[in-house]
């Protein structure tokens, strides 16, 4: 299509070809896509914006174009495929294998069957159709949405299910949070827990791993209900869940009890840090003791919370009081202490005087400790005297021992040097006798060197464990000399 637009401004016509390309998907299940394509010639580059403005004009007027309808501002759109495509794995295990992949211009969770072989395949196929029957029947804003099960490429069979965009509550917990919105996110756990257990469904996995935490508005998506289970399903009916989490009971018995999730809960707020001491405490009793539903965990919940206000108005009401008494006390206890200060300002002149007359005696005093001081001094250098005698003997006294000592270390010694050196001569005339009869055997001179260097090896290895390195060296050489003395004759 051509279409002529004429700026009145200049003399020169400028032509714009407008190509209109109409795209159907091959099922009709996508609406028509229309791309524009602007091919034109120009020849002021200062027109441009004015060409390209009059060419959506032009636009406009031949498509009766609304100005009020709203629309992307875009020229060109994606194209939007029935298939799923840019598949990015997320997680793979034994059981079963994560992905997203997006489809129709939306992101969706795909959840297919693990690696294993053809006889467990077979269960791994009732497990992921048990887990979509259980998700068919749950609808609820923190619960992850299931589509169906189909069939995708490299994957095969796959729950295909809403993609989260979020963390998991593991995670979350990580960063810093006040305990109010904590406190919301275990509100919105316990409200999800609730509704599924009306559905007669019992999770039997709750973890933080299995909570996720939107990006947007951080709220709470339960996930994964591959170990869920029903009274009305009759497969896989196994003691299931993780360890951490699992309540006693769970561990040894097949069937599934909503008080199962409630213990699982407990741990999830100790982790979570809600303050629900009394709260966690009971969650967490056996299971008669327990609580029999999540509606009378919720109510506790919220009676805590509501006296945590109570808490704190009665807490600044009380903060006032005592305030209020302290100002009262302060104003009594400063009239008291006037009162104190004039009593003491009278005692004070009186202690003044006698002050007075104390002085006289200790002036006489300081006299006669004038003289003790004197004859204390004498004693004193006499005293030093004595001691520096005594010093002087002590160093006499610890310098004759030491001196005894390092003569008995020398004795010391030189026996285990004659020791030692009656070793080595053992040692050496042994081997020297060892050596004489593998070397004057028969045998020509390498024969002989080769008995000898044997002989010598195994004199060294066994006879030699006495002997310190360095002497072992010395009559290894000494042994070798011998060798070649014996060889040379």
């Amino acid at each position: 299509m051509l279409l002529p637009c004429r700026k009145k401004s200049f003399r020169r016509q400028w032509y714009f070809y407008i190509e209109i390309h109409q795209k159907h998907n091959k099922n009709d299940l996508i609406t028509r896509d229309l791309v524009i394509k602007v091919l034109f010639v120009r020849k002021y580059m200062s027109l441009r914006r004015k060409i390209v403005g009059k060419v959506y004009l032009c636009i406009m007027q031949q498509d009766n174009y609304d100005s009020s309808t709203s629309g992307y501002i875009v020229d060109s759109f994606e194209g939007i495929s029935r298939e799923f495509t840019d598949v990015e794995i997320l997680s793979t295990s034994e059981v079963n294998i994560v992905a997203k992949g997006k489809r129709y211009g939306r992101w969706w969770l795909l959840k297919g069957e693990g690696e294993q072989s053809d006889g467990e395949r077979e269960a791994l196929r009732q497990r992921l159709r048990k887990e979509l029957e259980i998700l068919m029947l749950l609808q609820h804003p923190h619960v992850v949405t299931p589509v169906g099960l189909e069939e995708v490429e490299s994957l095969g069979a796959c729950i295909v299910m809403e993609y989260v965009d979020g963390t998991t509550l593991k995670e979350w917990l990580l960063g810093k949070h006040s305990l109010k919105e904590r406190r919301r996110v275990a509100d919105e756990l316990t409200n999800a827990i609730g509704y599924i257990h009306s559905k007669g469904i019992v999770h039997r996995d709750l973890k933080p791993e299995n909570i996720m935490v939107t990006r947007n508005g951080e709220n709470v998506k339960l996930i994964d209900f591959g170990l869920a289970d029903t009274d009305s399903h009759a497969v896989l009916k196994q003691p299931a869940g993780t360890l951490q989490y699992m309540s006693p009971e769970q561990q040894q018995t097949a069937v599934a009890d909503v008080r199962n999730d409630i213990y699982s809960l407990g741990v999830i707020f100790q982790q979570m840090d809600l303050g629900y001491r009394s709260i966690i405490k009971k969650c967490l009793l056996p299971i008669s003791q327990r609580y029999q539903h999540v509606a009378a965990l919720r109510n506790d919940m919220a009676k805590r919370n509501k006296r945590g206000w109570h808490i704190a108005v009665w807490s600044i009401i009380a903060a006032f009081v005592v305030l209020l008494l302290s100002v009262v006390g302060l104003a009594i206890r400063q009239k008291m202490l006037n009162q104190t200060i004039d009593s003491q300002y009278q005692t004070i002149d009186t202690q003044q005087k006698e002050i007075r007359s104390q002085q006289a005696a200790i002036k006489d005093q300081h006299a006669e400790l004038g003289d003790l001081r004197q004859h204390a001094q004498e004693n004193r250098q006499e005293l030093e005297t004595q001691k520096g005698n005594i010093q002087v003997l002590e160093n006499d006294k610890m310098v004759q021992q030491e001196q005894e000592r390092e003569q008995q270390r020398q004795k010391e010694l030189q026996r285990e040097n004659e020791r030692r050196k009656q070793q080595y001569v053992a040692c050496w005339m042994a081997g020297s006798d060892c050596l004489n009869k593998a070397v004057n055997t028969a045998g020509s001179p390498n024969e002989r060197y080769e008995r000898g260097m044997r002989a010598i090896q195994k004199f060294m290895s066994s006879e030699t464990a006495n002997l310190n390195a360095s002497e072992k060296q010395r009559l290894e050489r000494n042994l070798k000399a011998i060798l070649n003395s014996l060889i040379e004759r």
